[in-house]
This record gives structure tokens, C-alpha cells and sequence, in this order.
């Protein structure tokens, strides 16, 4: 069988995270990684040295790029180059896999599904959350009935490295979107999923609270007064060393040659760092969204649902692994309650990124339709990302507009 050849635009940690999977045994007789598409001479020589490959092509130019006999093109820049790139791949007449979120807004999204319809091609929509083993063991026990009739559904995502988020390009709302669409997008699409509905309209608060100016603190970590008491001091030697420990690479060309010391306090910034979205879908399900990034307790660090049906109630730990399952009647006790817990799985976030891969491939590999990464889905995990960002700026409900197929 001939192998897929795939050019990646966008050589950052999460092109990295994506390209080690590809190189393994489970894809190498299958694909072949044949070209990269980067601005920076620096990620140059990071993907020289992480794929090792002597086919291995590499552009500044995208055009050049395209028309280098590609498969499938894999979109991993950030947020706000998301639209432009997966267009023009589309455009050459590409597949592609598009990394979360879809775009910044739900306009742009819906440029994406335009040129995904006049040319045929597919987007495979990169949130790798759905080949979550647990996340996918909840959507079984949701299709197989045992909740009924789902009224409520309670997602809180208490990231301990929330921080980080505003010493890096993400602080930007014209670059991320604003959290709730960077963040916030991966448990928005779970939440619409398992409500098996369209949301309709939006509410939220929120507000930046925490990683405000502070007078007595620096601009960069290895400068300020405060790094022996602050909690979220970064040592930029450690964090080296580390980097080197991983990857095999200098940091200084894993990071592009930027500093990633920054003040959490002193950046600028227009993101919030809490925000609470409750969402309503036109079956009458309602849901809401905790996510804080002002803490870094790492026992509690990640996603937890809670799904309330008429016929029973889910239960579940993303990070513990684990899922408990209640039926909803009166007379039964406790002692009646369903514990499953979910074995680990090889490979980034939680197994999940080897599972999506493999979807991804096999489509290419049968020509199978894609029926599990959707670009709807995508759309209107940041149509409601969107309109909570809009909500909490303008302190109203916001109605979401449905997509043109």
C-alpha cells in the first residue's frame, strides 16, 4: 500500500506532540511525514531534527508548500492562522486535519465549511478529547439509553497550568479567540455531544482577577524580586534542561527563540482567567462550564462531568480515570452504583491522540466518510465559546446562529 503523505503547517509543540505518533511503529509503514511549513528558520531545524527524515521538505513559502505532492495537510499553528491555512490547503484540493479550536470565531469557521463543501474535500477536526477513552465510554452508556432523557450536564475543567496561558500568545483574545474558545472549546464540543442537541443561546460571567499588574514584580521571571515567593515563577534553566530531556532538542530552537519566562501579572492581556457558561440546546438539556485558571492544585487538574438523566446519573474523572453510574430511582441504595474505571492508553493526552490518528488514517486509507471529526461539530464549539466571550463583554444572552451547509 502506498503511503499517506502528509506536510504539517506550523511546527510548534503541538505539530511535535502529533509528529512523534507518526513515527511510531503503529504508523510509519503507513504514512510519511514529507513536508513542513514554517515562517521560522528556528522550527526548521526543530522539525529537521525530530523527523530525521532526508525527503523531509521544508518551506517558507505555503504555495510552494501545497504543491509538493501532499495527502493530507495537518494545521497545528495557532488559532488565528487556523482559517487562512486550512482554506488555501482546501483550496490546492487537500485533506485535512485541523487542530482545536476550529478558528476564532464561528465566522471564520463557517469560511472553512464553505471551501470543505466547493471542493469536496474533508476536515478531520482535531479535538482529540472525543478519542478520550472515558469520553468515549460516556457517549456509549449515553447511546445505549441507561441515562434517558438528559436534563443537565455539569463540566468543570480546573487546569493547574491555567497560568501559562498568559504568558503566551493565547493572552491575546485576537489570537486565541479568548480562552473560552482556546480552553473552553474542547469540553464545550463533549458538552454538545453528550446533550445530543443544537445549543441555542448562551449566559456567562467572568472576569480577569487574578494575573493582574503587579507594581512590585518584573517583566521576565529571571529578573524579578519576587521569584523566590512567587508560585508562578518559571526557571528558564530547568525548563531547558527539561525541554532537552524530552525531546532530544535545544529549547531554545523548541521555543522558536522566544523567552517563555514572562510575568503571568505584568503581560498584557485581554483574556479572562474564570468564566462560568451555562448553555441551553433545543431539546430543553441545559449545561454549564466551570473553567479556572488561577488554580494549580494538580490532584484536581483536568475535566470532571457530571450528566443528569431522567433514568440515571454519570459520574465521571477524566484524570482518575474513572466513571461511576447511578440509577435514577428512589428505592434503590448505594450500594447499587456502577463503578468503572478505565484502563490507561499509549500516547498523548490520555491515549486519546493515538485513537484520533488512527481514525484519521483509516479514513484516508478506505475513503470512508468522516462521521466522528466533524467541522459542524467544530463550528459550534466556538459559535458557543463565541458567544460566551460575548456574554461576559456585554452582560447579555446571546443567541447562536445556526451554520450553512
Amino acid at each position: 500500500m502506498k503511503k499517506i503523505r502528509i506536510g504539517f503547517i506550523g511546527m510548534g509543540n503541538r505539530a511535535y506532540s502529533l509528529i512523534l505518533p507518526l513515527l511510531s511503529e503503529q504508523f510509519r509503514e503507513r504514512v510519511e511525514i514529507t513536508a513542513i511549513y514554517d515562517k521560522d528558520e528556528l522550527k526548521h531545524q526543530f522539525a529537521r531534527e525530530t523527523i530525521q527524515n532526508d525527503n523531509l521538505k521544508i518551506f517558507s513559502d505555503r504555495d510552494s508548500f501545497l504543491q509538493s505532492g501532499l495527502d493530507l495537510v495537518m494545521v497545528t499553528t495557532p488559532q488565528f492562522a487556523h482559517a487562512e491555512n486550512a482554506i488555501a490547503a482546501l483550496d490546492a484540493g487537500l485533506e485535512v486535519f485541523l487542530e482545536k479550536p476550529m478558528a476564532r470565531t464561528a465566522a471564520e469557521c463557517q469560511a472553512i465549511m464553505d471551501a470543505e463543501k466547493r471542493n469536496g474535500k474533508r476536515v478531520f477536526m482535531g479535538f482529540n478529547l472525543r478519542h478520550h477513552p472515558v469520553c468515549g465510554k460516556i457517549a456509549e452508556m449515553i447511546e445505549e439509553g441507561r441515562v434517558g432523557k438528559i436534563q443537565q450536564i455539569v463540566c468543570t475543567d480546573y487546569y493547574s497550568g491555567g497560568f501559562t496561558y498568559f504568558r503566551r500568545w493565547h493572552r491575546f483574545a485576537a489570537n486565541s479567540g479568548g480562552l473560552a474558545v482556546e480552553k473552553g472549546c474542547h469540553s464545550i464540543d463533549q458538552i454538545n455531544r453528550y446533550a445530543g442537541s443544537v445549543p441555542v443561546r448562551v449566559s456567562a460571567f467572568g472576569g480577569l482577577d487574578r494575573f493582574l499588574p503587579d507594581k512590585d514584580a518584573a517583566d521576565y521571571c529571571f529578573k524579578c524580586a519576587k521569584k523566590d515567593s512567587c508560585p508562578f515563577y518559571m526557571d528558564m534553566d530547568k525548563a531547558g534542561e527539561l525541554t532537552k530531556k524530552e525531546t532530544g532538542i535545544d529549547a531554545v530552537i523548541v521555543n522558536g527563540g522566544q523567552r517563555m519566562d514572562l510575568c503571568v501579572f505584568n503581560t498584557e492581556k485581554d483574556t479572562f482567567d474564570n468564566h462560568l457558561i451555562t448553555i441551553e440546546y433545543a431539546n430543553s438539556c441545559r449545561a454549564v462550564l466551570a473553567e479556572c485558571f488561577t488554580s494549580s492544585v494538580k490532584a484536581t487538574s483536568g475535566r470532571q462531568f457530571v450528566i443528569n438523566g431522567w433514568d440515571g446519573q454519570i459520574w465521571a474523572e477524566m484524570t482518575g480515570r474513572r466513571i461511576r453510574f447511578y440509577p435514577n430511582d428512589p428505592y434503590l441504595d448505594s450500594a447499587q452504583t456502577e463503578e468503572i474505571n478505565i484502563p490507561p492508553a499509549s500516547g498523548n493526552h490520555g491515549g486519546a491522540d493515538n485513537l484520533m490518528l488512527e481514525y484519521v488514517i483509516s479514513c484516508l486509507e478506505t475513503g470512508r466518510e468522516n462521521t466522528e471529526m466533524r467541522t459542524v461539530d467544530g463550528y459550534y464549539a466556538v459559535a458557543v465559546a463565541e458567544a460566551a466571550e460575548k456574554a461576559v463583554s456585554e452582560k447579555r444572552i446571546v443567541e447562536i446562529k445556526e451554520p450553512v451547509f
